[in-house]
């Protein structure tokens, strides 16, 4: 039994320590902001609605696996709302929630727009007792000590941005429940912590209405556990087809390829595990499938000039 708890255990240190709301990291954020910063919320030219699948570490039992699905789109010219359901599964845990946010765009000036964001989520964690095999039955460490919580949580974002960049910051776990999520042993605990995102992104003309590339950063930065960035770059044809590949600080390379229409877009990545890691498993996959509806307000004036799709950066 004890061997078996310090597996799961660990599993769910990876998790933790992946994903800055403690749990499934991703590999897609460019494709939706949506997912790590409220202020992300009504700054599209449409309504993205965004279903993302994800299944890590592909060969090791147990590894974690995640859905997520979200929208958002404008109310007025000066405000955002968006919605983000998750389900994300490690071994015998799971998260399980709903966010709602509400975002303000505040023009600086001609070439500039300011978001303000807030979001409020309820998270369920739950314990899957029967997920685990133990040597005694109705072993008391597991019927005793493991918990199913309902945690609320709020977060906030800003996100400034133009017709061909952005920079954006967001914090999630603000209310920071101290309560041990998965009381399983001691001294190991599993509290939600602070986390930070730092994002931004820049379009660059490579061939004027014909060529794009997109660079892009993703920071994390949790106060329990080491910094990490993702650098990222895309290079996206007129068409709406792209390919890109992805850094994660000491943790893997992904490859990525995906098609975006005027209403409809999917995009696939691959990920190659560079840590200790890439002994055990064959790699993560990730979908993403978006659908474009119309956003009343969405339109914005840069400098005189129409916000275009093509030359916005996707974060």
């Amino acid at each position: 039994m004890k061997s078996l708890v310090k597996i799961t255990v660990v599993l769910m240190m990876f998790s933790s320590f992946s994903y800055g709301q403690q749990f499934i990291m991703n590999s897609q954020y460019m494709i939706n902001a949506f997912a790590i910063n409220p202020a992300a919320a009504g700054t599209k030219t449409y309504a993205p609605l965004v279903l993302d699948v994800r299944r890590q570490w592909t060969g090791i039992r147990e590894a974690p696996v995640g859905q997520h699905i979200s929208y958002h789109t404008n109310v007025s010219k000066q405000f955002g709302v968006g919605g983000y359901l998750f389900n994300d599964v490690a071994g015998p845990s799971r998260r399980t929630g709903f966010m709602a946010a509400l975002s303000t765009q505040l023009k600086v000036n001609r070439e500039m727009y300011l978001s303000l964001g807030v979001g409020a989520s309820l998270s369920q964690y739950v314990f899957d007792r029967d997920k685990l095999v133990t040597e005694q039955a109705n072993d008391p460490t597991v019927f005793n000590y493991t918990t199913n919580l309902l945690i609320p949580d709020l977060s906030g974002g800003l996100k400034l941005f133009g017709q061909n960049y952005h920079i954006g910051f967001s914090l999630f776990n603000l209310l920071q429940t101290k309560v041990d999520l998965f009381d399983v042993m001691t001294p190991v605990t599993n509290d939600l912590q602070r986390t930070m995102y730092l994002t931004g992104s820049y379009v660059i003309t490579v061939s004027e209405g014909n060529l794009y590339l997109e660079p892009s950063a993703v920071a994390r930065i949790m106060l329990n556990a080491p910094f990490t960035f993702d650098l990222n770059a895309r290079l996206i044809h007129n068409s709406g087809v792209w390919v890109g590949a992805s850094y994660r600080f000491k943790d893997a390379i992904a490859l990525m390829i995906g098609f975006a229409g005027p209403k409809i877009g999917i995009s696939y990545s691959y990920d190659i595990n560079t840590s200790a890691l890439n002994s055990y498993n064959s790699g993560s996959h990730e979908i993403t499938l978006t659908y474009k509806s119309k956003n009343k307000y969405g339109q914005r004036d840069f400098g005189g000039g129409k916000y275009k799709v093509i030359n916005c950066p996707t974060f």
